[in-house]
């Protein structure tokens, strides 16, 4: 592949793809500095791995689990979340231009979802964001490499334990 086909490859991933990157940097990083860091990675480790692409109709599992891949090797590089960027970055800027509802109350309940989905195991919070980006059992199998019974049972604990957690942080909103 040329370089010339790579950056088109990529810009494609770009423009259509980019709510992938976008939703894993926020649920595995707390606040928009990191969250941009882990972006800046997971953009990184697309571009990367174009050469390795399988030339497959649907690019959006085989994208997901480059950035699954790249964000919880992110979380075992502890010493690179120290790191500052500058906030007018295009990746602090793609963070931030992510389709939000419009009504507070919309932001709220993402907010809060986001938030509890942190409090999973990094695990968990791959199953979760596949769960909710719609693949089916087996395609999230095809993307973590579990089998799809495996996901059928670990997606149960994991909504049951994502139901708790979001009980609490409604519960905390209420007595503030």
């Amino acid at each position: 592949m040329t370089r010339v086909q790579q950056e088109t490859q990529f810009a494609t991933w770009l423009r259509e793809y980019s709510f992938i990157c976008v939703r894993i940097a926020r649920a595995f990083e707390f606040d928009a500095d990191a969250q941009a860091d882990l972006l800046q990675e997971i953009l990184l480790q697309w571009w990367r791995s174009i050469p390795n692409f399988p030339r497959i109709e649907n690019p959006r599992p085989w994208l997901y689990r480059v950035s699954l891949n790249a964000a919880l090797t992110w979380q075992r590089r502890e010493s690179r979340r120290g790191r500052i960027i500058d906030r007018s970055a295009p990746f602090a800027q793609l963070v931030e231009t992510v389709v939000q509802p419009v009504d507070s109350v919309g932001r709220d309940a993402i907010d809060d979802l986001y938030r509890a989905i942190r409090q999973l195991r990094p695990a968990e919070r791959a199953l979760i964001l596949l769960h909710l980006e719609g693949f089916s059992y087996e395609e999230i199998a095809g993307t973590i490499g579990i089998s799809a019974n495996a996901v059928g049972s670990r997606l149960t604990r994991v909504r049951d334990n994502l139901g708790r957690l979001m009980k609490g942080i409604s519960q905390h909103h209420e007595r503030v």
